[in-house]
């Protein structure tokens, strides 16, 4: 079966990734991660960014959140009703599969997925560029915070070299997840014929995906100013050669951790990931350090092989107190 024909339905009834896609791309907005200047330290020195479990993410109930959501729209008398009609209309027998499916790596949706969160950098302004997102100092890396502004290109490359994905996060309570989850319904029902050429299986396989980084990337209308995409490697679901596991201690808790290597993989088609390639800027937050931290970071960059290391690194003036 064609690659570019399973693409191709994917893309038509994934309309909010794609459209956010889309979005990133013809803006040329950028990722910013928010971290401690410590841990900015370990991914230019070690060229690795660490990926933590999903259950150890800062509120658990996200995951819960997320799965509520699809739970709802699956559910739903008219939309989750229209789906289900439209599935067995493929292959008898469908429904059932796909839940049952879904329902059996149930685990590996909660415990065995791991995710890098970044924002996205900008807000039609020059202020959050200059300044950082307030927010986002308060929130994150503690009282050495830093900001890593990043292209957007490896995250949005059409790769599987590394088998983790980027997710857009959906934003919304339960009755605005069924009204997205009512245009992915409308656009299976558009592409019927394709889905028939594709089969069963494949369909199955296609919408269980979907559903699976569904759960993992909705969170509360409360968080939008966030404007979060996800980075998710679900090891047992799609096993990875290039991004292994290490045994951490992370805030008392020993734990494993999956380590992203910030290097290309041309002959795959993932490139852009080095750190001179990747990483445009570092925006020293709200800090006593500012200085201290400036000069190790400019080192660490200029260790790292890129040319201009210390012009990549700025102090915020943002008066933030704590």
């Amino acid at each position: 079966m064609s690659e570019e024909l399973i693409r191709d339905f994917w893309e038509k009834v994934s309309p909010y990734t794609v459209q956010k896609m889309n979005q990133v791309k013809s803006s040329g907005t950028k990722f910013v991660h928010y971290t401690s200047a410590s841990n900015a330290l370990s991914i230019i020195q070690n060229q690795k960014v660490w990926m933590r479990n999903a259950s150890e993410m800062n509120d658990f109930s996200e995951v819960q959140h997320g799965q509520s959501c699809l739970a709802a729209a699956w559910n739903d008398k008219t939309q989750g009703a229209r789906l289900k009609g439209l599935l067995e209309g493929i292959e008898a027998g469908l429904v059932d599969r796909l839940a049952k499916s879904f329902d059996e790596r149930g685990y590996d949706r909660e415990r065995e997925s791991f995710i890098i969160s970044v924002s996205e950098h900008g807000n039609g302004t020059i202020d959050e560029d200059k300044y950082g997102r307030l927010s986002m100092w308060r929130a994150y890396g503690g009282n050495t915070n830093v900001a890593l502004v990043m292209n957007n290109g490896p995250f949005l490359r059409e790769s599987t070299a590394t088998n983790a994905f980027t997710s857009p996060v959906f934003y919304g309570d339960q009755d605005r997840f069924v009204q997205e989850f009512s245009k992915v319904v409308d656009a299976f029902e558009q592409n019927m014929e394709l889905a028939r050429q594709l089969g069963g299986e494949a369909v199955k396989t296609i919408f269980q995906n979907i559903f699976h980084f569904a759960a993992l990337s909705t969170k509360h209308p409360g968080f939008a100013e966030e404007r979060e995409w996800r980075v998710i490697l679900s090891p047992t679901m799609f096993p990875s050669n290039k991004v292994k596991f290490d045994l951490e201690v992370v805030n008392g808790v020993p734990q494993r951790v999956y380590k992203f290597p910030l290097m290309d993989y041309p002959s795959e088609g993932f490139v852009g990931a080095t750190i001179p390639d990747l990483l445009e800027e570092i925006i020293i937050g709200p800090t006593n350090a500012a200085y201290t931290i400036y000069d190790a970071l400019g080192g660490a960059l200029t260790q790292a092989g890129v040319s201009d290391g210390f012009s990549r690194v700025r102090i915020s003036s943002i008066p933030l107190r704590r």
